[in-house]
């Protein structure tokens, strides 16, 4: 990190009305936590300099009850960095309809006019939304939470959304995971505005693994499947026999649909091709035997469908992020080791 960053990097911190608390309490908690790191090691100033705006000046609401007084307007906003702090809601439709409001359409032009200024977007979970809906992301790969790719795919197709990933920079844009994702984000916007070292050193102090990449072992893909009533059918069929489940054609002759047009069904709904889904069906059923039974791995890994244990663990570290074995002396933390 160099000496001084004179004058700080701006953050127009934009608040929706119902916004995530922990949101907007991450993005300050990890400012300050910059700025006090910055001067413990010489630099004479603050490097970022928030400001917590709303669309008319007022102050905010959160989803939680929490009310955050804010400095003015959005469109006052001239950061260099923008985080969009949007809507904390647990439903997708509640989502979309915040979304398309038309009363939202002045915050979504000031996004607008932030990202023509040549400022940093930022925005993670649900609040990818509003990037979304302001047509800023059209053409440009973005993730958001893994819960609510389906939406994101359906509403906005001029999206590459990778919904897989944690974070994904494209250079003037920053979109992250579910809500709690946000803290990578915040420490990706340091390390782009202050260096490696200093972002480093603020993830360690605030117990962040940022080194984390994938949001594939958070996925509950029974969950992904309810989004569509035929592919919760077929996982049903699959769950009753996953060493042996009906093949794409049987699943589409139950649901009296066409095999192309059940597999379109399930992209759509999961994200994931049929196939795909398949394997992470019987690796998240693995991963439920790895740890509710003291079958041996070969065992568990026969239940679901692998007559190779080499060819399950492969499988299992490359789509949940940890060795079998690992997995299993682990029991109360999620794999994010190979």
């Amino acid at each position: 990190m160099s000496a001084t960053m004179s004058p700080p990097v701006g953050v127009d911190v934009l608040l929706t009305e119902r916004c995530f608390t922990s949101t907007v309490a991450t993005t300050l908690d990890v400012l300050a936590t910059a700025n006090t790191l910055a001067r413990a090691l010489g630099a004479p100033n603050d490097l970022f300099e928030p400001r917590v705006l709303s669309v008319d000046g007022n102050a905010v609401r959160s989803t939680s009850g929490i009310v955050f007084p804010v400095e003015g307007a959005a469109r006052e906003g001239r950061g260099s960095v923008v985080v969009v702090c949007g809507p904390g809601m647990a439903d997708v439709r509640q989502i979309t309809e915040y979304v398309s409001n038309t009363a939202n359409r002045e915050l979504l032009d000031v996004v607008v006019v932030a990202r023509g200024r040549g400022a940093l977007i930022s925005a993670s979970c649900s609040s990818t939304f509003m990037l979304a809906e302001a047509g800023i992301l059209d053409g440009l790969r973005a993730t958001t939470s893994w819960w609510l790719g389906p939406a994101f795919r359906a509403r906005y197709p001029a999206v590459t959304l990778v919904e897989d990933e944690m974070l994904i920079d494209v250079g003037t844009v920053l979109t992250a995971g579910a809500a709690l994702a946000h803290t990578d984000l915040m420490i990706h916007v340091l390390r782009r505005h202050a260096g490696p070292s200093l972002a480093e050193a603020c993830a360690r102090y605030l117990t962040v693994d940022d080194t984390r990449r994938s949001q594939n072992n958070f996925r509950i893909v029974e969950h992904l499947a309810l989004v569509d009533s035929e592919v919760a059918m077929a996982e049903r069929k699959i769950r009753e026999n996953p060493a042996k489940p009906p093949s794409l054609a049987a699943l589409a002759r139950l649901s009296g649909l066409t095999p192309r047009t059940l597999s379109r069904r399930f992209v759509a709904a999961t994200g994931m091709s049929p196939k795909r889904f398949l394997r992470r069906v019987r690796l998240e059923l693995a991963a439920h035997l790895l740890r509710s039974s003291n079958d041996p791995i070969d065992a568990v890994a026969a239940r679901v469908g692998y007559d190779d244990e080499r060819a399950f663990r492969r499988a299992f570290t490359r789509e949940l992020g940890s060795s079998p074995s690992r997995y299993r002396k682990t029991p109360t933390s999620p794999p994010n080791e190979s």
